[in-house]
């Protein structure tokens, strides 16, 4: 009995993680991710992201540029905005298709 007490002491310092808030975030930065870039431009920055391993420095500097500006088309702050909308529950603006 003295392991089920301490892992249940052990569990009551850690926070809840919450896991729907998680999700409808994700979704939002997926729907906005499809919203603000074509098929094609999606493509080649995952491509670039694949090929720079996560270091800008292992992509040349004309990747470098095309990357910036495929990442400056996605409008970080709006998504923010979003996602914010989201958490406070407010809905995000998706927009729904039909």
């Amino acid at each position: 009995m003295p392991l089920i007490r301490r892992r249940a002491t052990r569990s009551l310092g850690r926070r809840a993680i919450p896991w729907m808030l998680v999700f409808e975030i994700l979704r939002e930065a997926n729907a906005h991710w499809q919203e603000q870039l074509s098929p094609r431009e999606r493509k080649r920055a995952l491509e670039l992201v694949k090929t720079s391993r996560g270091l800008p420095t292992n992509l040349s500097a004309r990747e470098q540029q095309e990357l910036r500006d495929l990442v400056g088309k996605l409008d970080v702050a709006g998504f923010g905005r979003r996602a914010a909308l989201t958490g406070a529950g407010l809905g995000g603006g998706r927009r729904h298709r039909h």
